[in-house]
């Protein structure tokens, strides 16, 4: 059980990834070979697709593998380089609290919305942001305690 939560969004993102190919290839064989396009596939590859995004993100973070320009960070003196990290991670944190709220807020307005190919309600959709705002920012507590514990630099 510990090996699939710290590997959760590898591979819950990667099952989603499979659907997603999955569906598409239905939706093109339905399309090509039958001649008869179905009008849920689109619609569910897009959904599955915004979770397997935000996934990746959260996966990313986790794995400390944010972009940042490590030229000019590395010229600094460690003092400064370890405030800036942190500062950083905060400013991160931050981010994520304020999206979460934003895509709850969006999910909630949401909610009454059907996506009508799949009779399930937009909120579904939604809902991603917030709930996986609240993963990415466990994942960027996790990482900094983490580097914490081993006693690595910046």
């Amino acid at each position: 059980m510990k090996k699939f939560l710290r590997n959760f969004e590898e591979i819950v993102g990667g099952s989603l990834f499979i659907v997603i190919f999955l569906v598409l290839i239905v939706q093109i064989f339905s399309r090509q070979v039958l001649d008869s396009p179905n009008t849920w596939s689109e619609q569910m590859a897009r959904f599955l697709f915004v979770y397997v995004g935000y996934l990746a993100v959260s996966s990313e973070i986790k794995n400390e593998g944010h972009v940042r320009i490590e030229y000019f960070f590395d010229k600094l003196p460690e003092k400064v380089r370890v405030a800036l990290h942190y500062l950083f991670q905060i400013m991160m944190g931050v981010i994520l609290i304020v999206m979460g709220y934003i895509g709850y807020e969006m999910a909630m307005r949401k909610l009454p919305v059907e996506i009508v190919s799949l009779n399930i309600s937009y909120f579904y959709m939604y809902m991603a942001l917030p709930v996986l705002s609240l993963l990415m920012l466990y994942r960027l507590v996790e990482a900094n305690i983490r580097r914490i514990k081993d006693g690595r630099g910046v």
